[in-house]
């Protein structure tokens, strides 16, 4: 990961301030406001800052900003790619003890399993999908945080239904 670079001078502000910036904007635009065209703009200057400043994609929030932006783009397998990218170094930072420090929470990572069992459930990759949703089930237990996969886990269930049923004839 190359060094980032104060971009106002003075008052501390990195590029990783920006690169977070561009990322809420973009999640904001794409998933609460649902304005796919207005996000790619923002979009496309946060991967622009990426591959400068993360080119390995070591930072979390670079493989966050690049799931994203696959997300965005439409490419479930690219979203997934960085998703299991991003959620394996999540595990090993969590077990240095990234929670304990505050920078992480519980529900953070839970919430990064179930969508990663949603784009999982886009590839119609069920088996896969139900076991991002057990590993989330199980840490929230252990943390004492509510579940919030339970629509997702009947939305697979539904669609292994679907699946299995033989087609009718015409």
């Amino acid at each position: 990961m190359t060094k980032a670079t104060n971009t106002t001078p003075g008052y501390g502000r990195t590029v990783w301030h920006d690169i977070s910036d561009l990322y809420h904007q973009v999640l904001d635009l794409f998933y609460v406001k649902q304005d796919r065209d207005k996000a790619l703009g923002p979009a496309l200057r946060l991967l622009r800052l990426l591959d400068k400043h993360d080119p390995n994609a070591e930072a979390l929030l670079g493989m966050s900003g690049r799931w994203l932006v696959a997300e965005l783009d439409g490419d479930i397998a690219e979203a997934v790619r960085w998703r299991e990218r991003e959620i394996a170094a999540l595990r090993d930072q969590i077990a240095k003890g990234l929670l304990e420090t505050g920078a992480f929470t519980a529900d953070e990572f839970s919430d990064r399993l179930d969508l990663l069992a949603s784009n999982y459930l886009d590839l119609k990759r069920y088996d896969d999908a139900l076991a991002a949703l057990a590993e989330s089930e199980a840490f929230c237990k252990g943390h004492g945080i509510p579940f919030d996969g339970k629509e997702i886990r009947a939305d697979v269930k539904r669609a292994m239904r679907r699946k299995r049923r033989p087609a009718k004839a015409s």
